[in-house]
């Protein structure tokens, strides 16, 4: 299973934001059934910045970000995805970006807080609680 990370749901962990704790179980649960989850290569840049900006510590930002690559893959962001994100004239370019690169890549799962910005997704777009929710009631049904 591929899961599409959103920018947001990596920042409410790494800044202790209002739903670390749900993200830090996306984690764990990702790991636990051997899900492979990824980002855009947009969003390590944004993670990046929002992170040094909130932190204020260039190498702690490294510490953090070295920690996130080893909880995702990072997805190329191509000429392709941004033409045809920007084709599509999503009110929310980035989160248009980061769809049409998980669509480009058959990601199964886009994770997100943020599911309004995800209104003219293909793909399943879905909370990190509501999957997690889902993926216990699969191993329960086993």
């Amino acid at each position: 299973m591929k899961l599409l990370i959103d920018t947001n749901v990596i920042l409410d962990m790494v800044l202790n934001r209002s739903g670390c704790n749900i993200s830090m179980e996306l984690f764990r649960k990702v790991k636990e059934v051997g899900a492979c989850a990824y980002i855009t290569a947009s969003s390590v840049t944004d993670i990046f910045y929002i992170t040094r900006k909130e932190i204020h510590d260039i190498s702690r930002t490294y510490v953090v970000m070295d920690n996130i690559f080893r909880l995702v893959s990072v997805l190329s962001v191509t000429e392709q995805d941004i033409k045809e994100a920007f084709g599509k004239k999503w009110k929310d370019f980035e989160d248009c970006v980061q769809y049409t690169t998980g669509k480009n890549n058959r990601i199964d799962y886009i994770i997100t807080v943020n599911h309004k910005d995800y209104e003219d997704a293909l793909l399943p777009v879905i909370a990190p609680a509501a999957w997690i929710e889902m993926i216990d009631n699969t191993q329960e049904n086993r």
